[in-house]
């Protein structure tokens, strides 16, 4: 079977998912990990911005990807500015006919815990991408606040190998690396007899009625506030990615 771990960033489901990522290239399935940007605003330092930081976060993936056994591809979105469009639309929807896989792990749009508008644009594309397919692939949303789906963490070491890859984003670090712990601690409490566990959010689709879809609307509209309040202050978005050559 073919398993498609969709990200917003390179490190996203190293984060969330490396131990599932590892078990299902161990089990002989073909694991797929796409990224929709290259994380051209991963760093702080604006010197480092646009194709410096994209370079050093593309390594750092294609090394992470060796170590899981993974095929690695690149949407070719720009980071912080990966849009809700038809365009995107057409994009993902043409990548996911070509790969067809069975499994989609992607970030949760809704009951997130980030809610940087690229993991919310995200998981919004491929639900309607897979809602309108008959039959759709399997989908979990990771980075979920909403878990009703556990895998127990049977490679660890592996993945956390893969984690650690993502030098420039502090992953190497054991403050990181505590935190996942500690995440997947949380998780572990739904397995018996297992301490660490991932935790996704499986979704059944089917109809929905008027009012849910308006209170998804308002849960959107909701986050994107969150999302903009977060950024004010920071320079995440300056210089812009024309100034960056990266248009």
């Amino acid at each position: 079977m073919r398993i498609l771990f969709l990200c917003a960033h390179p490190d996203d489901s190293e984060f969330t998912s490396g131990n599932t990522e590892v078990m299902a290239a161990k089990q002989g399935h073909e694991v797929f990990i796409a990224c929709m940007t290259s994380d051209e605003y991963g760093t702080t330092r604006n010197a480092f911005k646009g194709k410096r930081i994209k370079q050093i976060r593309i390594r750092e993936m294609e090394r992470a990807a060796r170590i899981i056994g993974a095929k690695l591809d690149w949407l070719g979105f720009i980071d912080g500015y990966l849009p809700f469009n038809k365009k995107a639309l057409s994009i993902l929807k043409n990548y996911i006919e070509k790969v067809n896989p069975g499994i989609i792990f992607a970030p949760d749009p809704i009951f997130t815990l980030d809610f940087h508008p690229d993991h919310v644009n995200t998981g919004k594309l491929i639900y309607i991408i897979l809602k309108q397919m008959k039959p759709p692939p399997i989908l979990l949303f990771f980075h979920t606040l909403k878990p009703n789906y556990f895998v127990p963490c049977l490679e660890r070491k592996k993945a956390r190998d893969a984690f650690a890859c993502h030098v420039s984003q502090g992953f190497s670090r054991k403050g990181a690396q505590s935190a996942q712990t500690i995440m997947q601690l949380v998780y572990g409490i739904h397995i018996p007899n297992h301490f660490f566990a991932e935790g996704f959010r499986l979704i059944l689709f089917k109809p929905t009625d008027n009012i849910l879809s308006r209170i998804r609307k308002i849960l959107y509209w909701i986050s994107r506030a969150i999302s903009t309040i977060s950024l004010l202050g920071k320079d995440h978005y300056l210089p812009g990615p024309k100034e960056l050559g990266l248009l």
